[in-house]
């Protein structure tokens, strides 16, 4: 089923009270280590539940709990191997000292990207196991042993008790993203010449909302073998829409004068569209419509001609000399701000003309379709 199909009642349910399913989850994740240290009573079976909370207190999704899962056990286990190693083959104090020492300070030199939590497990696990340096490692395999119990036991509550998926958020966050870009286009659009209007706080929350599609990349990863395919291509779509903000920003800059509203007008009018076609977007993105909307073929050329067509009348009723006086006084020729509104207008284009792309891409992959047919999302 495609990322963007509309989501399941359940799956709405949990995605809209994730906050208290996640606390719930946590607490029987809790509840099981809990039953089988009193049925079985391991040796400090405390780690297996401070694995739980470590793993599952910050990451409510599914793919970021298996994600951290695995580097505290990969993590652990090389830490446990090399600690444990240390105190059964070493008899000096200082020896095993300056070994832990330096495989310490080489992780913490190679510590860095994606993996950076499984090395800093695999450090401090070796300290944790050398301790000081007594030669009994039952400490250490037992510690090892009830970190990976706690790793099953919060990928297991992860992905069968109310799963919380990190797609369902993306797809929430990209559309909020969208949303909030058509409906400052669309205000900008509708407002009078001068406006004050503060568009600061829309923008800011769409910027938020990009931000946070990129700290679920990890975790959309280990959900959707479609997404991991196209991981460069997530990236991508989010930088398009911090560019098209950028743009957004923009327009509130923008001031006429009352003389030159009806080549203005004739420019947003083509600018419409864009909002239009971005609300659309939004609307496929949170599962509203059952199929990606369709640009016109070769978008941005046509707005180009027409854009050219609104500027002719303003650009021709300057004559020379008016623009001459007026570059004496100081002030910026009408002429020209007209042409940088629509150039602005113009590249607006191009980014929803690129979104689209991304978009239409993912869709057509879920879809399974032939490479030969992931085109940009337009109409034939």
């Amino acid at each position: 089923m495609s990322v963007f199909a509309p989501a399941t009642p359940f799956a709405d349910f949990i995605y809209r009270h994730f906050r208290s399913v996640h606390a719930l989850k946590l607490g029987l994740a809790l509840l099981v280590a809990v039953t089988i240290n009193a049925i079985w009573a391991p040796p400090h079976f405390i780690w297996s539940m401070v694995t739980i909370v470590v793993i599952m207190m910050s990451l409510p999704q599914v793919g970021g709990a298996i994600e951290k899962s695995l580097q505290r056990a990969i993590g652990t286990c090389l830490g446990s191997a090399y600690g444990v190693m240390l105190v059964a083959t070493v008899d000096s104090y200082w020896l095993i000292m300056s070994l832990l020492i330096l495989a310490v300070s080489l992780i913490c030199f190679i510590s860095a990207g994606r993996y950076s939590y499984a090395y800093l497990v695999s450090g401090f696990t070796i300290i944790i196991v050398v301790g000081d340096a007594n030669h009994d490692t039952s400490e250490a395999l037992w510690r090892t042993a009830n970190i990976l119990s706690g790793c099953v036991i919060a990928i297991l509550v992860s992905l069968f008790i109310f799963p919380i998926k990190a797609k369902q958020d993306w797809r929430s966050q990209l559309t909020h993203a969208i949303d909030n870009m058509a409906e400052v286009l669309a205000q900008h659009l509708k407002a009078p010449a001068n406006h004050d209007l503060d568009f600061r706080a829309k923008l800011e929350a769409a910027m938020k909302a990009v931000l946070t599609q990129k700290k679920l990349f990890f975790s959309l990863e280990w959900e959707s073998k479609t997404l991991k395919k196209h991981k460069v291509l997530l990236s991508q779509l989010a930088n398009k829409q911090v560019r098209l903000i950028t743009l957004l920003e923009l327009l509130p800059l923008t001031r006429w004068q009352e003389e030159d509203k009806d080549a203005y007008l004739q420019i947003n009018a083509v600018a419409s569209e864009l909002a239009f076609y971005l609300q659309q977007l939004a609307e496929f993105v949170a599962g509203k419509a059952q199929q990606l909307p369709t640009l016109p073929e070769c978008l941005e050329q046509e707005l180009q001609h027409r854009l050219q067509l609104s500027l002719a009348s303003a650009t021709t009723t300057a004559s020379s000399t008016d623009l001459d006086a007026a570059a004496i006084d100081g002030e910026v020729p009408q002429g020209f701000a007209l042409t940088g509104y629509s150039w602005l207008i113009y590249q607006l284009a191009i980014a929803v003309e690129a979104l689209y792309e991304d978009i239409a891409i993912i869709e057509i992959a879920y879809n399974k379709q032939p490479a030969s047919q992931i085109t940009s999302g337009k109409a034939d």
